[in-house]
């Protein structure tokens, strides 16, 4: 719930908020709330498995026993290049006054995003679909870290950096052609990373399209908290 709290405060401060120290400070409570949170989890989940895959929905069980080569490196991968493009784009096309308070702002959504995401990932807990395997050991069933499935944080953190990046590019470069390709490939890699996720086991559909909503909430009300749109 302080998750909520924080996105909540910065909504209802209503457009613009603008203070560096306020923006700052809630990007920096966002952030180690969601570090303290995820270190705590294992400790704070009940292990629920010997699980069953006639539990989960028909059209997600594939994932159960999806093993792409290489898809959890590749989806890293995408997650990095997701997370450090945004700051260099408006590095490279905001206005210098600008520039620094448009990359938090940004930054900002993809924080609240994590943090939402990991308050999600503890309270509810959901095995990765690999725990659903048979051969999956007791060791695992017991470790708590294996139950984080929902929402997808790979999908989730770079759909937030992704969308508020769009409407900032669109808000300072509102003529400007390029800006619906950043609309199209930014969306386009977090739907990439959250799918290379499925592939390697680690998520189900449901847990990509369900993180790819919320960080797209969080960056819409994060930007509109401070008057981009």
């Amino acid at each position: 719930m302080a998750g909520a709290a924080l996105l909540a405060l910065a909504v209802l401060a209503g457009p613009p908020v603008g203070d560096p120290w306020i923006d700052g400070g809630l990007t920096l409570g966002a952030g180690v709330g969601w570090v303290a949170l995820e270190r705590s989890h294992d400790d704070l989940v009940d292990p629920s498995c010997p699980c069953e895959a006639g539990d989960v929905a028909a059209w997600e069980r594939f994932s159960i026993d999806a093993d792409v080569p290489s898809a959890e490196r590749l989806s890293n991968l995408a997650l990095g290049v997701s997370l450090v493009a945004p700051g260099l784009l408006v590095a490279a096309t905001s206005p210098d006054d600008d520039w620094a308070g448009d990359a938090l702002v940004v930054y900002q959504s993809v924080f609240f995003a994590g943090f939402l995401t990991q308050i999600s990932k503890t309270a509810v807990a959901r095995p990765f679909p690999y725990m659903l395997r048979d051969d999956v050991t007791p060791g695992q069933q017991a470790d708590g870290g294996n139950y984080a499935s929902m929402w997808s944080g790979h999908t989730a953190v770079p759909m937030a950096a992704a969308v508020s990046l769009g409407v900032v590019v669109s808000h300072r470069h509102p003529d400007a052609a390029w800006r619906w390709w950043v609309w199209t490939l930014g969306p386009a890699l977090a739907l990439t990373t959250g799918a290379l996720q499925v592939a390697a086991a680690n998520h189900y559909p449901s847990d990509v399209l369900v993180g790819a909503a919320v960080g797209a909430g969080v960056a819409a009300l994060d930007t509109w908290a401070h008057g981009y749109w």
